[in-house]
């Protein structure tokens, strides 16, 4: 009796691994998986003198990640960094990044999830649509098209991504639906279809 209904368990997790998305869906380019690279094709509604996407560390070392075009002028100003921002992580140290923007002369941090979906306004590409998604926790899975598949059209991007567990290690897909003028997110769970008895520790 243990024998069948341990290889009722395994047939179940097999056909749910091999569950097939639409053919109206495409695989979510790996080249799109290190998030740093994602914040050159960002296109703010509004047009701004400069801006840059920073990350800070616990130890107060900044980096610069992105900058849309350089402004010789900063080097001669000083300005205190946010004490906060958006996608900590770095652990078990931490860190956080934030967008500072130079608009009528002025500058402005960008340094919550909030504000970098509006610094994005209209979601112009799927580079864009990962980064609105990551604001709520979700990334890609570059190997199963179940958590990394999207399609698009004029309104909405549809997308297929995971949420990611490490202990037991886990990988559980969801459908997301995002308007690419309001912002609007909508999401699904469609199940775990990757789960061991393994933890891993970063």
């Amino acid at each position: 009796m243990k024998i069948i209904v341990f290889l009722f368990l395994l047939a179940s997790e097999f056909i749910y691994a091999q569950a097939v998305i639409s053919d109206e869906y495409n695989k979510i380019p790996d080249s799109l998986h290190f998030k740093d690279d994602l914040y050159k094709s960002i296109i703010p509604d509004k047009k701004y003198e400069n801006w840059k996407v920073m990350r800070k560390y616990d130890s107060l070392r900044e980096e610069l990640l992105y900058e849309n075009k350089s402004w010789l002028d900063e080097k001669n100003i000083r300005i205190h960094s946010p004490d906060q921002g958006f996608f900590v992580e770095c652990m078990p140290d931490w860190c956080f990044t934030y967008i500072r923007i130079l608009d009528n002369k002025k500058f402005r941090d960008i340094d919550s999830e909030e504000e970098l979906r509006s610094f994005i306004g209209y979601v112009d590409n799927i580079q864009e649509a990962l980064l609105i998604a990551k604001t709520y926790g979700f990334w890609f899975d570059q190997k199963d098209p179940v958590g990394g598949s999207f399609k698009q059209d004029e309104d909405y991007f549809y997308l297929y991504l995971a949420k990611f567990e490490n202990c037991p290690v886990s990988r559980e897909s969801f459908f997301i639906k995002l308007n690419r003028k309001t912002r609007a997110f909508e999401s699904q769970t469609k199940g775990v279809y990757y789960k061991t008895d393994k933890c891993f520790v970063s």
